[in-house]
């Protein structure tokens, strides 16, 4: 059985996807960290063994998406042999960006060098420099995924926890105190949820013995945030799909595409100054 929880952080909310299990949050200590620190939790509290496949899911999993969650349940159902399954809520990034940390960089400035000084500072060996292509298979935002125990011990107890626990530790290391300043969001948030959610495509990179399932939209036009992004997504869609369909990305594309991703960045970023984004309904001041 999946299970997919959705957090509670008042007294009063009500849960806005009836068929997610509520998930009461009392301890707001740590509430910058974000969904990182909600996955460590429920992993230290043993939680993730309740299930076959558990995840934690956004109250604004819908709005993201564009998915109901019976048919997200649905589309794990017909996958019940898969360690984990994903939904990305933004899939035209991976016409703008060849992987997670491409695309992070241009919203992110500084966020590639944060994450890396985060790694090492916690005795991990991922290289973000390593990383390849993460295509419409691998790219996820949002921690939109539910998953095995083995993939939670293996994934939030192997890389997630160990980060926690130097933050924990150390919270006055420089790459500590790095990854707490605020970054460019939609309210305001420092880099370390970022980084958090870009180490699951991380992760599924370098294992490829994952059996994953990843949900795939008909298109991606509806999930594009302005005409912008349309306009993008509608130019670059023969190309990187080409490019994936031979498992090939030569420098100039990936040169091309770290271009656009830039300019992307540049012009929603512009965009949002003046225009309410569609996920919280207020504009965007820069961090």
């Amino acid at each position: 059985m999946t299970r997919i929880y959705e957090p509670i952080y008042l007294e009063h909310q009500r849960l806005v996807e009836p068929l997610f299990l509520p998930l009461h949050l009392t301890e707001n200590r740590f509430s910058a960290w974000r969904e990182f620190r909600i996955l460590v939790d429920f992993y230290r509290e043993k939680r993730h063994l309740e299930g076959k496949r558990n995840g934690i899911f956004s109250p604004k999993f819908h709005l993201k998406t564009l998915v109901s969650a019976d048919a997200f349940l649905a589309f794990c159902d017909r996958h019940a042999d898969a360690d984990v399954c994903l939904i990305n809520p933004f899939p035209q990034w991976s016409y703008f960006a060849y992987n997670v940390w491409m695309q992070g960089e241009s919203y992110h400035p500084g966020l590639v060098q944060c994450a890396q000084d985060l790694l090492d500072a916690a005795g991990l060996s991922l290289q973000i420099s390593s990383v390849g292509r993460h295509g419409p298979a691998l790219m996820a935002y949002s921690n939109f995924w539910v998953a095995s125990p083995g993939f939670w011990d293996r994934y939030v107890g192997g890389v997630l926890d160990p980060i926690a626990k130097f933050l924990e530790s150390d919270p006055t290391h420089p790459a500590a105190l790095a990854v707490m300043a605020d970054t460019y969001h939609t309210d305001q948030a420092p880099f370390l949820p970022f980084i958090a959610e870009r180490l699951f495509s991380t992760f599924l990179s370098f294992n490829p013995d994952l059996k994953i399932a990843a949900y795939q939209f008909e298109s991606v036009d509806a999930h594009c945030l302005n005409d912008v992004q349309r306009a993008m997504v509608a130019c670059m869609q023969p190309t990187v799909d080409a490019a994936d369909a031979a498992g090939r990305f030569d420098e100039g594309l990936v040169r091309h595409l770290q271009y656009i991703c830039s300019r992307e960045a540049e012009l929603t970023k512009a965009h949002f100054l003046h225009h309410p984004h569609p996920h919280t309904g207020r504009t965007i001041q820069q961090a």
